[in-house]
């Protein structure tokens, strides 16, 4: 875990490639494709990521890899530092009473934005007409999987990335 931890943090300044907004212009539908680019440039890399390790390893349901693309659509815009606030937050189990969505401290806001992203995204999703497993796969990728194989490659995905 901690060797994934200093890999985010090492990659959290990567930008996405012209190569990868085509890449995820030909798999989305252009409602969907909408909601991808407007999010953080570090989670357009992280969905791309996802989708390609899935796709590297021979999956290519669709709803997987739309939701490999577009499952942190809500986290917003976050600096280095809330991200590394949130993660500290969440191992010390206070991460929900650090959040806050109407603090007037940015760290607070935006803890509160990625603890409730999973949420937040599916909802978005909801409303932007996305097919019911990708809503599906965004609501639960923090939540255990369970027996569906597909919310575990998703996971799996989302860890590698």
């Amino acid at each position: 875990m901690i060797r994934d931890r200093m890999r985010q943090w090492l990659t959290a300044t990567e930008l996405p490639s012209k190569e990868d907004f085509a890449f995820a212009n030909e798999v989305l539908e252009p409602h969907l494709y909408t909601l991808f680019v407007r999010q953080h440039p570090r989670d357009v890399l992280h969905g791309v990521k996802c989708a390609v390790w899935l796709l590297d390893r021979g999956y290519d349901d669709y709803d997987l890899i739309t939701a490999a693309l577009v499952h942190d659509i809500a986290k917003g815009a976050q600096r280095r530092r809330d991200r590394v606030a949130f993660v500290a937050a969440s191992d010390l189990g206070v991460a929900r009473w650090l959040a806050e969505p109407r603090s007037q401290y940015e760290l607070r806001r935006a803890v509160s934005r990625t603890l409730l992203h999973s949420e937040r995204g599916a909802a978005m999703l909801e409303r932007a007409g996305a097919s019911e497993g990708v809503i599906e796969l965004t609501l639960r990728h923090h939540s255990d999987p369970g027996d569906d194989p597909v919310l575990a490659l998703l996971q799996q995905a989302d860890a590698a990335s």
